[in-house]
């Protein structure tokens, strides 16, 4: 039996993050309160004056009980068995964080165990990045082009080039920075603990 995927229904981060926060409920107050993000920062990306960063996102995703996709998509299905995803070249769901311009693969799959994603880090300093910062879970990087330096609070910072690869503890504080103006491209795969 074939089951069909819904057709792509993109929406603003903030929009999203806007209505499942009243669906639930919440204040302003009481989601900063629940996630120890500032009602400002929470206040700006409803907004969309600014966009959350994935720290940030996998924060609200567990403290809203939603899936991180549900601040992408509304039409995601939930991963069970026989399903299956495919995301065809440059096709992904593209958005831009404060971080990094990133394509979100396999979207129209909720409730995964992992999060794979194509990113472009284009920050030059770990100022730019936004400095250190953690989340949940594990994460596999690989580079797709260029180079950059992973900076994380237990090691020096580690330079990859294409065709290298990182497995690590996301729960580390950490942050991508490009090792020259050309940027990187990388794959990006995020295990979410359970």
């Amino acid at each position: 039996m074939k089951t069909e995927m819904p057709k792509n229904d993109q929406l603003k981060i903030g929009e999203r993050l806007l209505e499942l926060r009243k669906s639930r409920g919440l204040t302003l107050a009481g989601l900063s309160k629940l996630t120890g993000i500032s009602e400002a920062t929470l206040s700006r990306a409803e907004n969309d004056m600014a966009s959350p960063n994935a720290h940030n996102l996998y924060i609200l995703a567990k403290a809203l009980d939603v899936d991180v996709t549900t601040f992408f998509r509304n039409d995601s299905v939930s991963f069970g068995s026989g399903l299956r995803s495919i995301t065809r070249r440059d096709a992904g769901d593209k958005h831009s964080t404060g971080r990094y311009d990133l394509e979100l693969l396999g979207a129209d799959l909720a409730h995964k165990g992992m999060v794979p994603s194509k990113n472009s880090i284009v920050a030059t300093t770990l100022e730019e990045a936004g400095g250190l910062r953690g989340h949940e879970g594990e994460e596999f990087v690989y580079v797709l082009k260029g180079s950059f330096f992973l900076h994380s609070e237990q090691y020096v910072p580690t330079l990859l080039e294409t065709g290298d690869s990182m497995y690590f503890d996301s729960n580390m504080p950490h942050a991508y920075v490009a090792a020259d103006d050309r940027g990187a491209e990388i794959l990006s795969v995020t295990r979410i603990a359970p």
